[in-house]
C-alpha cells in the first residue's frame, strides 16, 4: 500500500537488444489454434520504423501490427 507520508522510489528497467537482434515466436506458442500473427523482424528495423515519421501515433499495439503482422488484425 502506498503511504502518502513516505517517500516513493521506482526504478525503471529499460531493454535494448543488441544490433542484429531478431524478434520472433517462440515455436512453443505456434500451432494449428494459435497461428503466426507476427513476421520475424530486426528491432532496429522496428525501433526506425517507429521513430521514422514524427508525425506518427505511437499506440501501444498498431505499429507492430503495420510494421510486422502477416495478416490483418482480427477484430472481435
Amino acid at each position: 500500500m502506498i503511504r502518502e507520508d513516505k517517500d516513493r522510489f521506482s526504478i525503471v528497467a529499460f531493454v535494448f537488444p543488441n544490433k542484429g537482434t531478431i524478434i520472433k515466436t517462440p515455436k512453443e506458442l505456434i500451432d494449428e489454434q494459435h497461428p503466426r500473427v507476427f513476421k520475424d523482424f530486426d528491432f532496429l528495423e522496428f525501433f526506425s520504423f517507429v521513430f521514422s515519421d514524427p508525425a506518427r501515433t505511437r499506440d501501444s499495439g498498431q505499429l507492430l501490427y503495420e510494421f510486422a503482422a502477416l495478416s490483418p488484425p482480427f477484430s472481435n
